[in-house]
């Protein structure tokens, strides 16, 4: 009998439990999903429907993946190119519509003054989707805070970008464009040869982000770079995959190479800050307390900063990897615009052999520049790092 009550006062709080638990999975995976798209539908907005099971990821990919392996139409059409999914669905369903990320509701605007309410809301309403751990691992930077956490690190690091440091750089940015066009002239020589340009601006990128921001070579930085790039592939892998929690656990390939990836690259980087700390306990001019790397691990030395060296590590890799391919992207579209349009081409060169002669154009050369777009010296090289 005493058998009898001993199983009848677990079995039902079990039960109990297993049921509560099937109507928390009803509800996150079907009820909520369902209902927010009721809610869209009532107020006018289409868009896909909500699938189990079955987001719009893969659809992106290989919308994508199909878009890529066709030769690129030589004009400035580009976004059935670069957002092929995205230009999809505005083209059926208009230029505010329903997605779905998982079980995450998706809008997608299109029209310029929704995107500058967007981009302007200061009410904190609006905030970044929650990332996928695998996809974190990349970088923890800037690019990833919200609100207070957002405001502070920002803070810390804009300085390195005022005006004056900008300057600064000139002679750095010099350097990296004397490299890559001796590299060139070996490659032509003697005679003349065919140059695939982008992974050449990639290097460049890569060179002037190592020189400016952490006061190293690009050698010294190669590796990194290389890693980062093996780490963007895994990245993308894990966000276009169906992601359940507890799967970064699991000692899969993926994973164990995600992981180590991480753990090489933080080596590196790590190497890197020592040289920069002895070089500046040792005082050195060459040192260059005023890069980037060295405004932080000075701020580390500030209590109220509360910025640790695993901090400056995820800074360090969210330049490595934002700053070199976006620029690297840009110099070579604009190489391509040029090559469209041979007229601006001799009239940006002539231009330029006016104004600096035959030596390397220093800040007050660049400001005089007013066919070449890089004569907005100020905007042009604070965007590309700001865009990080």
């Amino acid at each position: 009998m005493e058998n009898c009550i001993f199983l009848t006062i677990f079995v039902i709080p079990i039960s109990s439990l297993i049921f509560c638990g099937l109507l928390g999975v009803v509800y996150t995976l079907w009820w909520k999903p369902k209902s927010l798209e009721k809610n869209f539908r009532s107020q006018g907005i289409k868009g896909t429907s909500y699938s189990l099971f079955q987001g719009e990821k893969e659809e992106m990919l290989r919308a994508s993946l199909e878009s890529w392996s066709k030769p690129m139409s030589l004009n400035h059409k580009i976004v059935p190119y670069v957002l092929p999914f995205i230009h999809q669905t505005v083209q059926k369903y208009g230029k505010f519509s329903l997605g779905w990320n998982g079980t995450r509701p998706r809008l997608t605007a299109a029209e310029p003054e929704l995107i500058r309410l967007v981009l302007g809301d200061k009410s904190g309403h609006i905030i970044k989707p929650p990332l996928n751990p695998l996809v974190d691992l990349l970088q923890k930077g800037v690019s990833t805070l919200e609100g207070e956490s957002w405001a502070k690190r920002r803070k810390l690091i804009t300085p390195a970008f005022h005006l004056h440091k900008l300057k600064g750089m000139a002679a750095a940015f010099s350097s990296s464009c004397i490299d890559l066009i001796n590299r060139w002239k070996k490659l032509s020589c003697p005679g003349s040869c065919e140059i695939d340009v982008a992974p050449e601006f990639n290097t460049l990128a890569g060179d002037v982000i190592a020189r400016t921001a952490f006061g190293s070579s690009y050698e010294e930085g190669k590796r990194i770079f290389e890693l980062q790039k093996q780490q963007i592939a895994l990245v993308l892998e894990a966000h276009y995959a169906m992601y359940f929690p507890g799967l970064r656990f699991l000692p899969t390939k993926s994973n164990k190479k995600r992981y180590n990836l991480d753990k090489e690259i933080k080596a590196a980087l790590w190497g890197i800050i020592r040289k920069k700390e002895q070089a500046m306990l040792m005082n050195k001019q060459s040192s260059n307390d005023d890069d980037l790397l060295g405004m932080l691990l000075k701020c580390t030395e500030q209590t109220e900063n509360d910025l640790k060296i695993e901090d400056v590590i995820e800074e360090c890799k969210l330049f490595y990897f934002a700053g070199q391919e976006t620029t690297a992207n840009l110099l070579t579209w604009t190489m391509i615009i040029l090559c469209m349009h041979p007229n601006w081409q001799e009239k940006a060169r002539e231009e330029v052999l006016n104004t600096c002669g035959k030596k390397m154009p220093d800040i007050e050369d660049l400001n005089r520049l007013k066919i070449v777009s890089i004569s907005c010296f100020n905007s042009q090289i604070t965007l590309s790092y700001i865009d990080l």
